[in-house]
């Protein structure tokens, strides 16, 4: 078939190569100079740029009807193939090569006669790898430099790696892999690991310019996710271990979530939730200034969410959000401050469309869902916010981050300040140096520290959201449900555990640090009573929380079953070093 494809008569070839030839040089006859010398002067030279233009427009007319040429045989090579069960060519996708190599030059006349031949060619990769695309060129009239670069940019030669047109023709590979019927993003038999796969090399493949254009295309809402996912992960943000994870919710709740989205007119519903919430917050405009996060994406993305809210694919939804949230923390400045109006735009969107009596219901589980939702995100978030930002999210009208996230703060920053007084202490004149053992306890300690501040969030929005979800139908009265029970008391116990931990924490760093509390230079020793008081005030805001959180949990059989209630008491009913860590007289 190839061979046979490749042949040409001799005397087409001849002419074609001609033209071309002329088209690539341009230069003027022979005739054209001599007349040219006969005007003379001035005259002379405007009939030779005149003549020569004309000559040079005729053979670009010859050499774009030589490319032409080859680019019929081409599509007949595409036809015959695509009838080859072994090995077929959609003509439809390559032709859509050539037209986002169109699309991305800016206008079809102002892209190169090589590149196009390549756009149209690119998937006969092989043949230009053995040689013999190039000949198959030359056979049908193509100037030989010519022919010779669109044969290497099909065959994408390694000295061509960082041409323009090189990138301009993998940009426009990718595009029409990803609108393609057959591309992995729309193929129903893919799972999601495949399409997420497919996407990610698409998308580290393509140019700043070719990913703009790839977000602007239009997703189901599963494929958004994946491709989301295949984003952050292309961008290196994708989570190197398990996200936070995220309540399981009742199935009363998750009924009631999908039938009242049944209710809300999907085609206004970006442009309604972007007017309430520019409307509290207008820096958000800049937040969400991205083709991904049109309007009409918006919808997608919240039915993508309550597809996944099914215990098997709330795995799947943790990493979702947790992509979501990098690449908002990354690309669009994203910060914790601005979970309150997205909570508010969303609640408020969703429940504008329930009936009356349903509002009330409606509110409280879209509430459950969007705290479940900041279970995963706001501990991403809040550990890239500055300390503004910090200031603003606690202030906004969302309870998290709240006291026991600050008490985490202030332990962590403590834990600092003494790390700092004991380690310039050891480098000045005269310095002791403090065991390396405190040392490394201090630096272990304050990662533990910081983390824990995320576990915080995590463990209250968690709480929040298993507290709100509904158990039962509208009119049903309540039932137990072991699991449902179970979720609600993991919650619990982690808005005990959290607190008790800092506390922990921060007393142990008082106890390691006792004995080099008199050995700190002197102009230091407000920097340690300060850290030794942040850890004091650290403590005592967190034992405060888990206090109420055992009073509140109402299970205390099955709180000291496990030994938080000992725990507590433990803290409790020691002596407190407090007042021994900041005697440095």
């Amino acid at each position: 078939m190839w061979a046979g494809a490749g042949v040409a008569s001799a005397a087409g070839a001849a002419a074609g190569a001609a033209a071309a030839s002329a088209a690539t040089e341009a230069r003027p006859s022979p005739a054209v100079v001599g007349a040219a010398a006969a005007f003379g002067g001035l005259g002379g030279f405007l009939f030779w740029r005149l003549a020569a233009g004309q000559e040079g427009r005729e053979a670009a007319a010859l050499g774009q009807i030589a490319v032409e040429r080859v680019l019929s045989r081409v599509d007949r090579i595409h036809d015959k193939q695509s009838k080859q069960a072994q090995d077929p060519i959609d003509f439809a996708y390559c032709h859509k090569v050539e037209q986002w190599v169109n699309e991305l030059v800016g206008h079809p006349e102002h892209v190169d006669p090589a590149l196009r031949l390549a756009a149209r060619s690119q998937h006969l990769q092989r043949q230009a790898q053995e040689g013999r695309l190039q000949d198959f060129f030359c056979s049908s009239g193509i100037d030989t430099r010519l022919a010779s670069r669109a044969s290497r940019l099909v065959a994408k030669d390694a000295s061509l790696a960082n041409a323009r047109d090189m990138q301009t023709l993998e940009d426009a590979v990718c595009l029409a892999c990803l609108e393609h019927p057959n591309s992995g993003r729309s193929q129903p038999g893919s799972d999601d690991a495949q399409i997420r796969d497919t996407l990610q090399k698409l998308w580290r493949r393509m140019s700043r310019v070719a990913q703009a254009r790839a977000v602007s295309l239009t997703f189901s809402p599963r494929a958004l996710g994946c491709l989301l996912q295949a984003i952050a992960a292309g961008e290196g943000l994708e989570v190197t271990m398990a996200p936070m994870v995220a309540p399981r919710f009742p199935s009363a709740t998750v009924a009631l979530l999908r039938e009242s989205w049944k209710l809300v007119q999907q085609d206004k519903f970006g442009a309604d939730f972007y007017a309430r919430l520019y409307a509290e917050d207008p820096v958000l405009k800049t937040v969400f200034d991205f083709p991904v996060a049109r309007a009409e994406n918006v919808p997608k993305a919240v039915q993508l969410l309550l597809d996944m809210l099914d215990a098997d694919q709330v795995p799947r939804l943790e990493k979702v959000v947790h992509a979501m949230a990098t690449l908002g923390l990354n690309f669009g400045r994203l910060r914790t401050a601005h979970l309150a109006p997205l909570k508010r735009a969303l609640v408020r969107c969703v429940t504008a469309c329930s009936p009356p009596g349903e509002k009330k219901r409606t509110n409280q589980v879209w509430e459950a869902f969007f705290y479940s939702l900041c279970a995963v995100v706001a501990p991403c978030l809040l550990m890239g916010d500055r300390l503004a930002e910090i200031a603003a999210s606690t202030s906004a009208a969302l309870p998290s981050p709240g006291g026991g996230t600050h008490a985490g703060m202030l332990a962590a920053n403590g834990t600092a300040l003494l790390e700092m007084c004991l380690s310039i202490t050891a480098l000045s004149q005269n310095g002791t140096a403090a065991p390396q053992e405190v040392l490394g306890k201090l630096r272990e300690a304050n990662g533990w520290l910081l983390q824990a501040v995320k576990d915080e969030v995590h463990a209250y929005c968690g709480l929040l959201s298993s507290s709100l979800a509904l158990s039962t139908a509208a009119g049903q009265s309540p039932q137990g449900n072991p699991s449902e029970d179970a979720e609600r008391r993991l919650w619990s116990r982690r808005a005990i555990e959290v607190p008790l931990n800092i506390a922990e924490i921060s007393v142990g760093i008082a106890v390691a640090c006792l004995p080099s509390r008199r050995q700190i230079k002197r102009s230091l020793q407000p920097d340690w009573v300060a850290g030794a008081k942040l850890l004091r005030t650290a403590t005592e805001i967190s034992m405060r929380n888990a206090q109420v959180n055992l009073q509140a949990s109402g299970t205390r059989a099955s709180a000291s079953g496990d030994g938080l209630e000992k725990r507590f008491a433990k803290l409790r009913d020691a002596e407190p070093p407090w007042e021994d860590l900041c005697d440095i007289s």
